[in-house]
């Protein structure tokens, strides 16, 4: 993966039904490839995912480093991390895809100017930050956002 030249897939794509994963897998083969550009793969958002599935962030790149393929990844994930219910999945993959500035780290006057530096300061109805990433990386996101469900 090389995210000089190309974008990591959408924080809404899932991986064993965990939304951002496939992302955060994208994000760690870059990183270990040299190739991880301007985007972070030990921090933020990724670290959140890692916190609910127990896996510490340098196993997870090591595993991302010997393993080429999802399937492979998945396989490994499901085997070291801490079992969930679905329940809990669903209320994790709600979490991630909710957040906002008001329950980030993040100002609202932070995320309009980020949405102003990408061309998108028009865009009123985006709210998450699911959708500003995917509106940042050349995505169409219908009126309102999307939803994951």
């Amino acid at each position: 993966m090389d995210l000089t030249t190309d974008v990591p897939r959408s924080p809404y794509a899932m991986l064993g039904g965990i939304n951002f994963l496939p992302r955060a897998i994208d994000k760690a083969r870059a990183d270990v490839a040299g190739t991880l550009g301007e985007y972070r793969s030990r921090e933020g958002r990724t670290i959140w995912l890692l916190e609910f599935l127990e896996i510490g962030v340098n196993e997870f790149h090591d595993a991302v480093a010997t393993r080429p393929t999802d399937e492979a990844m998945w396989e490994w994930i499901a085997a070291q991390m801490r079992p969930r219910t679905p329940e809990e999945i669903a209320d994790y993959n709600e979490w991630m895809w909710s957040r906002t500035p008001d329950n980030d780290r993040w100002t609202w006057e932070a995320f309009r100017g980020f949405m102003e530096e990408i061309g998108q300061g028009h865009r009123q109805d985006i709210v998450r930050h699911f959708d500003r990433l995917d509106l940042d990386e050349g995505r169409e996101v219908p009126e309102g956002g999307r939803s994951w469900k």
